[in-house]
């Protein structure tokens, strides 16, 4: 009888399971300093090695809200963001010439190709984050260094600090400032608001629209 209400469990927990997690960073090192932005990917995707038609083809995927295929392996392997239910993918953005986009289609090799870009999906950082950080807010990526938690009264290293993020409920996210972000941390129930520095000056990123 035990044995039976086990494997019940089990099987309940197998398909509760989703098919395929959502992906986003989770590192800082996840995100390269070369990146200037990112650019939402269409469902057939197509990265040549040089920026011109008929240049030798890198990579090969199809994908849409249930199914990811390629030969070339998994969507974490090109994906930096993943909703899959929402339809919603994005890689980091190297470079542009024209209507192509430089891309980085395997994040564990750090290897780049090209992608021919169409209308309003390239976003830089000031466009991801106003559209991402306001709708979800941010969250802080490991690897950081323990300085970023501090919010301080203006953008500044040697400005005061005012509050140290602790345990948040939400970082609320209002407007990108350079390398700073403007945001309240919530915590208790509590809002603090101050300047979180959300990049370094050499592009190390440290906080992250909490797409979800």
């Amino acid at each position: 009888m035990i044995k039976r209400i086990i494997f019940s469990l089990i099987l309940m927990l197998f398909f509760a399971i989703p098919a395929m997690a959502n992906i986003r960073p989770y590192l800082s090192a996840d995100i390269s300093t070369d990146a200037i932005g990112m650019y939402q990917m269409p469902k057939n995707i197509v990265i040549y090695e040089n920026p011109e038609d008929g240049s030798k083809v890198l990579y090969e995927a199809k994908w849409d809200y249930k199914t990811f295929d390629s030969e070339y392996g998994s969507p974490e392997r090109i994906f930096s963001v993943f909703v899959q239910n929402k339809e919603l993918a994005y890689v980091q953005v190297t470079d542009y010439q024209g209507d192509w986009v430089e891309v980085i289609y395997d994040k564990y090799s750090n290897l780049r190709g090209w992608l021919k870009s169409e209308e309003l999906r390239l976003m830089n950082w000031r466009s991801f984050y106003n559209m991402y950080g306001r709708k979800y807010g941010l969250y802080l990526l490991k690897g950081s260094p323990i300085e970023v938690k501090n919010l301080h009264s203006a953008t500044s290293d040697d400005s005061q600090i005012i509050h140290q993020i602790n345990n948040p409920q939400k970082i609320k996210f209002t407007v990108v400032k350079g390398n700073w972000a403007l945001v309240t941390s919530v915590e208790r129930n509590f809002g603090i608001s101050g300047y979180l520095k959300w990049r370094s000056e050499n592009g190390n990123i440290y906080a992250f629209p909490a797409i979800r």
